[in-house]
């Protein structure tokens, strides 16, 4: 069974607060370049059949 690498930090006042606001901003085009470029990539699966 793996072992966790570290203890989780956990974020208070400001850090949190601004933790929240990045996590609900709205994606980047860069990112969004990134994530249809992602999804346009060839996928090889094992099976006869996609997974459903």
């Amino acid at each position: 069974m793996a072992t966790p690498i570290g203890d989780t930090p956990i974020l208070e006042g400001d850090e949190a607060t601004e933790f929240l606001n990045h996590m609900l901003d709205p994606p980047t085009e860069k990112q969004k370049e990134l994530s249809k470029k992602m999804k346009s990539q060839r996928i090889v699966y094992l099976w006869d059949e996609p997974p459903k």
